[in-house]
């Protein structure tokens, strides 16, 4: 007969089990898969946070958590619950596949494993959830193992919650969406990172960049689902302060990945741009937070940016890749490290036309070498394929064609400086939007198009907590072929700008030229100033979300595309 464990072995049963499918501790642990290299840990740690999170170890329902820490007092009741948590982390690390199972008293649980490449690295579970009345055989259950009468077991048993079926179902539904969005973003992550390691190395920047951005966009669909869904169980749900906090530090990862793909989307540009307001110190930090990876610990990067006026009119892949150059072609001459100091000062200077305002950008570096740039005033001739040249050899075609100058300096094995100077023009860019306050509104038909699939069931679970009626398509055609069968039209259209079969752009100028007055809101990664979009806003009742964004922000640009919100009130 075999002998049962006693509570001690099952406790190290039990956690040895959550390590073994727990991330960081099997990212550190010798039988680490070699892929797991390649993650951002930090990244992954702000999107997990934990063990058994996101809902932390109270899980969604606290009363319920408590009633069981109460039972687990005693050596019977810790005992059910631990071999009862044994046995799902068992069957996970054989199966590799969710389990929703109902363990004592009844009580259901989920725990889904998360994938990378096939192997299960970590596992998020629901917590302990009551979808029926307890019975007098569980009354009778909870008195023996609580060591209490059966009066009071029947009211610990009534301050449970008992949730529907319906409810019970979302809550296993929305982990399942959640666990699917983190193991694609963590896949991306892992992707994107070696891409733009590889755009900041290679000098095969096109080919590089274009798949780069597809990655970025992808990253960015991935960041909307689990931001939205974050934001909507945060707004819509009473949660534990654990699972709470949890949940903020999810959607606290998400805003820093939007800001990350915003600057690799930025970074790349469009293929046709125009000559906007360009904001330098805004591209100089964004740059710099590009090349993190690349100046690592052994360069210090120090920044003087004083330019009271740091507005310049250029295409801006044009002062990103001036900015790129500058700081890559520094790092580059200093492979023992050293300091790079990145300024920026305003200066006159005597034109044609009268006096002038500058902005000039400073980048020196501690490498104390003159740069060898072919054409260059004072330069010596550069080497055949030497890429310090090549880099300053474009910053300086790229300068000439905004009137602006390049000045290269060095104080042997002191510093090297590299000054550029760009024409300044007056304002800051566009005037910040005004606060708009969100009211609920009417119950509307949206359809929302988009070819990715778990995008469009975000939209479509929080549009409809929402009291919407939501319609689904794929893409452009489908779009087009529902249209033109007639039938109800929908009040609103939500809709990706990057489609394979048709943009944003020649999907809204169709509808336009069908006569439709129906709003539409473009929801895309890059910016309101990419210039198809930029086109596509100019048309009557055409609104703009970019990705990633949280509830809130959906549900309020939604309001104001249904023209229900109130300004200022």
């Amino acid at each position: 007969m075999k002998k049962d464990l006693t509570i001690q072995e099952l406790e190290a049963t039990r956690e040895q089990l959550i390590k073994s499918l727990n991330l960081f501790d099997l990212a550190a642990s010798k039988e680490a898969p070699g892929f797991l290299k390649l993650l951002d840990l930090p990244f992954a740690k702000d999107l997990l946070r934990g063990s058994d999170l996101p809902w932390g170890a109270e899980g969604l329902y606290p009363e319920t958590a408590q009633f069981v820490a109460q039972l687990s007092r005693s050596e019977s009741g810790k005992r059910i619950f631990l071999e009862s948590d044994i046995e799902a982390l068992k069957a996970v690390k054989k199966t590799g596949a969710d389990q929703i199972h109902r363990g004592p008293l009844g009580l259901r649980e989920a725990v889904f494993p998360v994938k990378i490449r096939d192997a299960v690295v970590h596992c998020l579970w629901s917590g302990k959830m009551l979808d029926r009345e307890m019975d007098a055989g569980d009354i009778a259950e909870v008195a023996r193992l609580a060591e209490i009468p059966k009066g009071e077991a029947a009211d610990m048993a009534r301050t449970l919650p008992v949730l529907s079926k319906k409810q019970v179902d979302r809550t296993i539904s929305f982990m399942g969406l959640l666990r699917d969005s983190i193991e694609r973003a963590i896949g991306q992550h892992m992707q994107a990172a070696s891409l733009t390691q590889q755009l900041v190395q290679s000098e095969r920047a096109q080919s590089l960049g274009t798949l780069s951005g597809g990655v970025a966009h992808h990253f960015n669909n991935l960041l909307s689902v689990i931001l939205g869904y974050s934001s909507f169980v945060l707004n819509r749900e009473q949660l534990s302060p654990e699972a709470s906090d949890a949940l903020r530090k999810i959607t606290e990862a998400a805003q820093r990945g939007r800001r990350l793909t915003e600057e690799i989307l930025a970074f790349l540009g469009s293929e046709v741009e125009e000559d906007i307001p360009c904001q330098l110190h805004e591209t100089i930090t964004s740059v710099l937070s590009l090349l993190e990876s690349k100046t690592g610990a052994a360069v210090r990067v120090e920044t003087r940016l004083k330019a009271p006026r740091d507005v310049v009119m250029a295409q801006p892949s044009s002062i990103r890749q001036i900015v790129f150059n500058l700081l890559t072609n520094a790092i580059d001459s200093m492979p023992a490290g050293g300091v790079l100091t990145v300024s920026t000062t305003n200066t006159q200077m005597a034109t044609e036309s009268g006096k002038q305002e500058y902005v000039q950008l400073e980048v020196a570096d501690s490498s104390g070498a003159l740069p060898k740039i072919p054409g260059g005033e004072g330069a010596t001739e550069a080497l055949a394929g030497d890429r310090v040249s090549m880099k300053l050899s474009s910053v300086y075609g790229m300068v000439g064609r905004l009137d602006g100058t390049v000045v290269v300096s060095a104080e042997p094995g002191t510093l090297t400086r590299v000054q550029v100077l760009l024409p300044a023009i007056s304002g800051a860019g566009e005037a910040r939007e005004e606060k708009k306050i969100r009211r609920r509104l009417a119950p509307s038909l949206i359809w929302v198009v988009d070819d990715d699939a778990i995008f469009r069931e975000m939209c479509k679970q929080v549009l409809s907590d929402e009291g919407h009626t939501v319609e689904e398509m794929s893409g452009g055609r489908e779009f087009q072929e529902r249209w033109r069968r007639g039938g109800v039209r929908p009040d609103l259209i939500l809709m990706d700008f990057s489609m394979p079969e048709y943009n944003g752009l020649q999907l809204c100028e169709w509808l336009r030229a069908e006569g439709s007055k129906v709003p539409v809101i473009l929801v895309s990664g890059f910016s309101s100033t990419q210039p198809d979009i930029r086109k596509a806003l100019r048309l009557k009742k055409t609104f703009f979300l970019q990705k990633p964004f949280s509830f809130r922000e959906m549900a309020d640009t939604v309001t104001v595309a249904l023209g229900e919100t109130l300004i200022g009130e």
